[in-house]
């Protein structure tokens, strides 16, 4: 069958983000389909300067919306805006289309989803990665009543247009299922995968522990976006009540908007446990990832983000590193089951150096939630497993 994929924020392996829809992608071109995906630009994705190619089998059309998270609110509202219009346009000029796939966020990928449903006669399955508009009202990130109320109810259409749903979280499924009411839609639930062919526990790592100066230190690595939504401001504390053990370094790798904000703190407080560094393409970040000790995932205080998936929990999983969490939810219920780390009480700071605490004072406790955790991502989140989970449910949708 032909998958037409719609992913605003498409992204390869050479960028510095999430690579899940390339992943999945790409193991159903191996399983005989072929796959289309319409993307926009963003400055993170790696994806090379042309407007149509293609990466291991899979068609890939770029439309001129470009995005970036250092981009003010309004001109990112109108890349969304932008991609609503142009991938329309461009999906309707791609022929023989036996099912939609439309992966959020933002929400408003739903709309040339529903579009395209409707001028090709094609049924369409929607991916929510993140609960919009639930999370931003939550956040206060959306104020107005009558913006809420529109949200809110392209939402309730999107689902509803939709003949299945997927859902990176049983948090997010339940709230899924609230939004449908009485309306009956498969829901079901595939998690971000672990990269094990890419991460792997057995990855020399000396060189890069030489090269950042971490010979003889406990490294706690935070790899990834560093946005309001990440609040980390949480590990600058965690470092300053850290400094009577200093030879425990907390490590931040990534961008987004609050980056300087955080750099201008570290160096306020003189802080020398803890650094701060730019992104690595996702292709380098293993040997990163093997050179640190424990690898921690960090939100802000707000309930509604203890059902994320971030990747970076599933590929510490697979690069056989316990996991430190300042949340609890589903992810601390699975890694706690498993012995393969701690999650806390939402932002409890004491509560999570506790928990790092107990891992910087036994070796043998941290290797061995090290091997659980790799035994995790292979039975549980192998990216194999979850593609085709996935690609049951587009089959069950086209055949019905």
């Amino acid at each position: 069958m032909h998958i037409l994929y719609l992913h605003q924020y498409f992204a390869l392996p050479s960028g510095s983000t999430g690579t899940r829809s390339y992943e999945m992608a790409r193991r159903w071109v191996v399983a005989g389909h072929a796959v289309t995906v319409i993307c926009g630009r963003g400055d993170i994705c790696g994806l090379p300067d042309q407007r149509v190619f293609d990466a291991e089998g899979i068609h890939v059309r770029v439309v001129g919306s470009c995005y970036s998270q250092k981009q003010s609110f309004l001109r990112r509202i109108a890349a969304f805006l932008f991609f609503i219009l142009a991938g329309s346009i461009e999906g309707l000029c791609v022929r023989n289309v036996d099912v939609l796939f439309a992966t959020s966020t933002p929400l408003t990928i739903g709309i040339p989803a529903m579009v395209l449903k409707w001028l090709k006669g094609v049924p369409f399955v929607f991916e929510v990665r993140d609960q919009w508009p639930e999370v931003p009202i939550e956040m206060g990130y959306i104020k107005n009543m009558l913006l809420k109320k529109l949200l809110l109810w392209l939402e309730r259409c999107i689902y509803k247009s939709a003949a299945a749903i997927v859902a990176l979280s049983p948090g997010m499924a339940d709230g899924i299922q609230i939004v449908l009411g009485h309306v009956k839609r498969p829901v079901i639930v595939a998690p971000n995968g672990a990269d094990i062919e890419l991460f792997q526990p057995d990855i020399d790592s000396s060189a890069v522990r030489k090269k950042m100066g971490w010979q003889d230190k406990f490294v706690v690595l935070h790899f990834g976006a560093m946005g309001k939504v990440n609040s980390l401001d949480f590990l600058i504390d965690a470092a300053q009540k850290m400094q009577t053990y200093p030879d425990v370094l907390f490590v931040l790798m990534g961008q987004g908007k609050e980056k300087q904000n955080l750099t201008e703190k570290v160096a306020a407080l003189n802080l020398k446990n803890l650094e701060i560094h730019g992104p690595t393409p996702k292709s380098e970040l293993p040997r990163i990832v093997a050179a640190c000790d424990v690898s921690t995932v960090i939100i802000g205080n707000h309930p509604i983000i203890e059902h994320n998936s971030a990747n970076k929990f599933f590929d510490s999983l697979a690069a056989g590193k316990p996991v430190l969490l300042n949340y609890s939810g589903w992810q601390r219920l699975t890694i706690e089951a498993h012995q393969a780390g701690f999650g806390c009480r939402l932002c409890d700071l004491d509560d999570y150096i506790k928990n790092l605490l107990t891992l910087y004072t036994s070796n043998n406790r941290l290797r061995d939630m090290g091997s659980n955790a790799r035994r995790l991502a292979e039975e549980e989140f192998s990216r194999d497993k979850i593609a085709l989970d996935v690609l049951g449910v587009i089959n069950g949708v086209v055949n019905s």
